[in-house]
């Protein structure tokens, strides 16, 4: 009697499709965090030094307000008064970060208006935002 012994195949794992997603999920990313960058209107913005490695906090929404005073958020018009009731801008207002992008030749008024809205509708960090030195926004 003679005795075989099988050989066993080792399981083998093909990394090329999971590579594929991971490449698929890289792309991904990469283009849709420039989106929101894209959609914001060019402004000149005041020029201030700054710090050049600080970054905006991840629940930041960036308000635009062009020379007239008039309002917009990601491209899309709206005014003061319309924040607290659309709620665009978060469900939690005190862990929204506010960054209000004003046009330098923006009427001081209108900044107050929304400065007073946005206390009103409970957002309580805002910031102003500058261009680099001598850059523009």
């Amino acid at each position: 009697m003679i005795i075989t012994k099988r050989r066993t195949e080792e399981a083998s794992f093909d990394l090329t499709p999971m590579i594929d997603v991971v490449m698929l999920l890289i792309v991904f990313f990469t283009l849709t965090s420039q989106f929101s960058r894209t959609e914001q209107k060019p402004l000149d913005l005041p020029p201030e030094k700054g710090d050049p490695g600080r970054q905006p906090p991840e629940a930041a929404v960036f308000i635009d307000m062009d020379e007239t005073g008039a309002l917009s958020i990601l491209g899309e018009p709206t005014d003061a008064r319309a924040l607290a009731a659309t709620r665009k801008l978060g469900d939690d207002p005190s862990a929204v970060t506010v960054i209000v992008r004003a046009h330098r030749k923006c009427p001081a008024a209108r900044l107050n208006e929304l400065a007073a809205a946005l206390r009103a509708a409970g957002f309580v960090r805002w910031k102003l935002g500058t261009a680099p030195e001598g850059g523009a926004g």
